[in-house]
């Protein structure tokens, strides 16, 4: 069973599907929003309904240094802002556990031998696509991350996990809005002065912000869609303060980008009002909240804060190109492999 290209008069047939059995970030409107080549590979059952599939997106690898574009490497990944990508498909309508973890295995086999040949192929797996067996079979290498959640049939109880410590600045968040002098949660603020603080905020964080020209009209897509909300706070002077973008699909609300003014990042907590609303709006819509996990010490460090459950996120690659594979293994080595010392435990 091999996928094939679906037909663009279909894309819509597509997102219904995925709506039904995927995120957001599997539909065909979200990689139409970027502006970036995609193809949508889909699998049909007898009667010609969609059975399975999945978005080929292809660009060069976001885990490799820039110095490696020059050699035009290309490879499956995903868009910006996209925290995961890869295989959807129906779940398993018997109810035999062995039956439900073959058809799950059979549907990612047919996925993996369904791909171009390519350079590379990067995998982040959302949620019910998580057997990484095919994968490691195919060659891949897969690596285990994670993010936080706060479950929907939580909506009484979620303060009651938070931090101590959370709990304390959320009340120093509130007091100092107070004193000074800060607006209540904006939600209908324009993307350019949202903007402000993101771009701050990637350049104090050294994300690369070569997409950045694209999200004011990825944001309108999302907008249009209904799909998604802004949360703005402006200081006394109306200058934006903090800002953030929530998501959502059938399931789930993601919080995906944030931003905040660089003069207040290290002495104020008044980000933490924006991220108390959206998990309220969240859980109000009967959707989980997920903070989409980060690897910095102290962004995991503030979503951990706030008491939601701990949840394992796969990733898979495989690199067939032995150029990239080296080039990968030194950048790796250099970066992370060689760095002295140990985090201390005092987190």
């Amino acid at each position: 069973m091999i996928m094939q290209p679906l037909d663009k008069s279909r894309y819509n047939e597509w997102d219904k599907f995925v709506s039904e059995n995927g995120t957001v970030f599997h539909t065909s409107w979200w990689h139409e929003a970027w502006g970036v080549p995609y193809d949508i590979y889909a699998l049909m059952n007898e009667d010609g309904e969609i059975e399975s599939g999945m978005p080929v997106y292809i660009s060069r690898f976001q885990s490799m240094p820039k110095a490696m574009d020059l050699l035009g490497i290309r490879g499956v990944t995903k868009p910006p802002l996209t925290p995961v990508n890869g295989p959807v498909f129906k779940a398993c309508i018997k109810t035999s556990r062995p039956t439900i973890y073959s058809h799950i295995k059979n549907e990612i086999l047919c996925s993996i031998q369904s791909l171009p040949k390519m350079d590379f192929y990067d995998f982040h797996l959302w949620r019910f696509c998580n057997d990484l067996m095919p994968f490691m079979w195919n060659g891949f290498e897969t690596q285990v991350l994670y993010t936080y959640f706060i479950p929907a049939n939580n909506i009484d109880t979620w303060q009651n996990d938070m931090s101590k410590k959370t709990r304390r600045f959320l009340k120093d968040a509130r007091r100092e809005a107070d004193k000074e002098g800060y607006s209540d949660i904006i939600t209908d603020a324009s993307f350019e002065e949202m903007g402000q603080t993101f771009r701050e905020t990637m350049r104090v964080k050294n994300f690369e912000v070569s997409q950045y020209s694209k999200l004011p009209k990825w944001w309108e897509a999302v907008k249009e869609r209904k799909a998604g909300m802004s949360y703005l706070i402006r200081d006394k002077e109306g200058r934006p303060s903090c800002a953030s973008i929530m998501v959502w699909d059938n399931r789930t609300a993601y919080s995906l980008i944030g931003g905040m003014d660089s003069t207040i990042r290290k002495d104020s907590h008044i980000n933490m009002l924006i991220f108390e609303r959206m998990i309220k709006d969240a859980l109000d819509m009967g959707l989980d909240f997920d903070f989409e996990g980060s690897s910095l010490m102290g962004v995991e460090r503030f979503y951990r804060g706030f008491g939601g459950e701990m949840r394992p996120c796969f990733r898979a690659t495989k690199i067939p190109s032995t150029v990239v594979y080296l080039g990968l293994k030194a950048h790796k080595y250099l970066t992370l492999h060689r760095k002295r010392g140990w985090v201390s435990p005092s987190l």
